[in-house]
């Protein structure tokens, strides 16, 4: 990582850990200069391509150069008996990840309990780690140009770009990361450039996963599993970073029948449905080039999933016009389909759902989309996240029953009971055990486990 600059004060004497920091400052400008020396070879070796797509044979060779320049500055400083690094290796890393990963922030990015790294400009690096906020504040960048420059070799071979006249950019990166930056004039000429990235992180794979970590109470799980089964339409809500993504993977997993054919619409290769499934195929979302062609939306994925005979749709996440798309795929034969949608609450899920439909070019009225949400959606699952406990939770299975004057109405399943905390039947006998039923799955409601009794 980047040390903090010396104090300015030179009066007072120098502590042991005055010294090092000193010395480790002085590496930190040695280390631009070798950079940017580095920078031009790797450049003529690299030709045309310009560290855009360099295989593990060049990674290697340029790891090579890299250990050859820092150790002949090692070895000329030597012989004039001046000052060497004191860091040599991390030098060497650091520019190596400068060059061809994520510089500064590569360190965050492989830590496995850090969600989240916000920049605010050069000298404040934030990250959320074991689901808490903190400042790097032994990690920075020298200048904004140094961040910006990061910014956009990680967005250059995207086709995507930075710069006054296009001053925001929103890019997924290789490794699934969601990454959104902005430049002034976008921000202000204070901050400079500001960058987040969203780490992917897929925590469970199966509803016994999350009934194992406390997210899912056991006979919510096992019903839930029955109404994937049994072609339940079910929609995954929650606020960000609420866990719908890992709670849709696990209920993907549950469809396990050779006779199922899954195809999978996303932005980002997040699910991992085709690990699991033997007849599953994912297709994915890509934003335009720099002219602004060759885009890829979700909607147009989900169009043409239809074409592929599917048994079932599953779409990561439902933003825009596609919600019609959905809508209408779940009510064209393709029972127990599965998306997810932004929402507090079961009931601003389901709204939201109407007014991202309204988006489409075949402008629908709210009246008739209400009624198709109503009739299409069986189960809404409702997700969580608890700051206090940092804990990721279902919330509660609602399911819908219909409408009455232009209303979605429905029960909730289960709900959170609060003399126990726990995930419990609230007593109400689901609808959609005729439909288990209809395809024979057995499953019957835990009579044993009723809220409040």
């Amino acid at each position: 990582m980047a040390i903090a600059p010396p104090p300015s004060n030179s009066g007072a004497s120098r502590t042991g850990s005055s010294r090092t920091a000193n010395r480790a400052y002085a590496d930190r400008a040695t280390e631009r200069e070798l950079r940017q020396a580095i920078r031009v070879e790797v450049d003529r070796l690299l030709a045309d391509r310009q560290l855009l797509a360099p295989g593990p044979q060049e990674e290697e060779q340029i790891r090579a150069l890299i250990r050859d320049r820092v150790a002949s500055y090692q070895r000329e400083h030597a012989e004039m008996n001046q000052p060497l690094l004191s860091d040599a290796n991390g030098v060497a890393e650091r520019i190596f990840n400068d060059l061809l990963r994520l510089g500064l922030l590569e360190p965050l990015m492989r830590d496995d309990r850090i969600e989240e790294v916000t920049c605010n400009g050069p000298g404040r690096v934030f990250v959320v780690q074991d689901g808490r906020k903190r400042l790097v504040d032994d990690l920075f960048f020298d200048e904004d140009e140094d961040l910006r420059a990061l910014v956009k070799r990680l967005i250059g071979p995207l086709g995507k770009r930075l710069d006054e006249s296009s001053p925001m950019v929103d890019a997924t990166l290789p490794d699934g990361s969601r990454l959104n930056a902005a430049i002034p004039p976008a921000t202000s000429s204070y901050l400079g450039t500001s960058v987040s990235i969203r780490k992917f992180i897929l925590g469970a794979y199966s509803l016994d996963e999350l009934t194992a970590r406390g997210s899912l109470s056991e006979s919510a799980a096992q019903f839930l599993d029955a109404a994937v089964q049994g072609g339940c339409n079910i929609v995954v809500s929650g606020p960000t970073g609420s866990g719908k993504t890992t709670m849709l993977n696990c209920l993907g997993a549950c469809i396990a029948s050779l006779d199922e054919r899954v195809v999978t619409c996303e932005e980002v290769a997040e699910l991992a449905l085709e690990r699991h499934l033997p007849d599953c195929v994912s297709l994915h979302a890509r934003g335009g080039n720099l002219e602004g062609a060759g885009e890829i939306r979700i909607r147009d994925l989900v169009k043409n999933a239809l074409r592929m005979r599917p048994t079932r749709i599953v779409v990561g996440e439902v933003r825009g016009a596609e919600s019609l798309d959905m809508l209408m795929a779940m009510n064209t034969g393709h029972e127990g389909s599965l998306t997810t949608v932004h929402g507090n609450s079961p009931r601003d899920a389901l709204e939201r759902l109407t007014t991202l439909a309204m988006f489409a070019d075949e402008k629908l009225g709210h009246e008739a989309l209400t009624r198709m949400v109503s009739r299409t959606i069986d189960l809404v699952v409702q997700l969580r996240f608890e700051p206090r406990t940092r804990r990721r939770r279902v919330e509660s299975i609602f399911e819908v029953t219909g409408q009455d004057t232009g209303t979605i109405t429905g029960n909730e399943l289960w709900a959170i009971d609060p003399a126990t905390d726990r995930l419990t039947w609230t007593g109400i006998r689901p609808a959609a055990l005729k439909r288990m039923a209809a395809k024979d799955i057995p499953y019957e409601p835990p009579l044993g486990e009723v809220r409040g009794a």
